[in-house]
């Protein structure tokens, strides 16, 4: 039996086959691939405005973000990594007569990966006054794929409750779901760059 390596640990190229290849949806490792990406492009902008000299402020503010947006990358990186063992954890759990622990397994990856996305676009939104014109409008993709990235995890815990409509677990997720709405809502992704 080969062992399939993480998907962060794979080529692109591998990891999206072995997505488009499986017999089941893996939509929270895409989701949690798509805001690594994201992340990524966010702290590129930042690190090109301090390769062109950032002033004080902007210096600062670009710091700032790359630290935000590496550690978030890390985190998405986990996660997506976590939700191709997800569904085996789930079975064991369930096989333990622990099934809600495996529902709950389920819709934190999903909570988390919102919360982390809302904040890392709220990071790229308070940052725009300070990027170079050089990276301008790469900064306003990054947002918009992590905008993305934050409205397809709430999606995917809001399907999540709709598969599994039990009472502790609606009890427990529901107010995230709904927090997790009104925060999209705050979120302001241009809508055209000219």
């Amino acid at each position: 039996m080969s062992t399939v390596l993480p998907l962060t640990q794979q080529t692109t190229r591998d990891a999206i086959s072995h997505i488009a290849d499986a017999s089941h949806c893996q939509a929270g490792g895409v989701i949690g691939l798509s805001a690594a990406l994201a992340a990524a492009l966010a702290q590129a902008c930042a690190n090109a405005c301090l390769a062109d000299g950032a002033g004080s402020a902007a210096g600062d503010a670009a710091r700032a973000l790359q630290r935000q947006m590496a550690e978030a990358r890390l985190r998405f990186e986990a996660i997506a990594d976590e939700d191709a063992q997800a569904i085996t954890r789930f079975v064991e759990l369930r096989n333990r007569g622990e099934a809600l622990k495996g529902y709950e397994l389920l819709c934190d990856g999903p909570r988390e990966m919102a919360d982390l996305a809302i904040a890392a676009a709220q990071a790229m939104q308070t940052y725009r006054p300070h990027v170079c014109d050089r990276t301008r409008d790469d900064l306003e993709f990054a947002l918009t794929l992590m905008a993305g990235a934050a409205r397809a995890a709430t999606q995917l815990l809001d399907s999540n409750l709709r598969i599994w409509p039990l009472p502790e677990l609606l009890a427990a997720y529901e107010p995230h779901v709904v927090r997790l709405f009104n925060a999209l809502d705050a979120l302001t992704p241009v809508a055209r760059i000219r």
